[in-house]
């Protein structure tokens, strides 16, 4: 099973089914991330900045990188709501004022 850290003031880390989503791992384990669209790749507030891990990530789909597109965000950014964990992976998660 992977391993996923979320790095925030408030994060928290442990072992998650392989093939979640970012947002279903923090939802298991307890973690509040924010999903104002509830995670139909709609508004980028589930970004996460990832930190390593890359490779333990499914590829950027056309949703997800259409919005990443619209929103100027680039790499290392990925949207919780569409990105699967295939591997160990850590996160950090933008605070309210922060941004890409």
């Amino acid at each position: 099973m992977p391993r996923i850290e979320f790095v925030h003031p408030e994060g928290t880390s442990g072992e998650v089914e392989m093939n979640l989503t970012l947002l279903e791992a923090a939802q298991q384990l307890g973690f509040p991330l924010n999903h104002e669209c509830g995670g139909c790749a709609a508004c980028s507030t589930c970004r996460v900045k990832v930190k390593e891990g890359a490779e333990n990530l499914s590829e950027i789909g056309f949703d997800e990188q259409d919005l990443l597109d619209r929103e100027e965000i680039g790499e290392p950014w990925r949207l919780g709501c569409q990105t699967r964990l295939l591997g160990d992976v850590k996160v950090c998660v933008p605070g309210p004022a922060e941004g890409p």
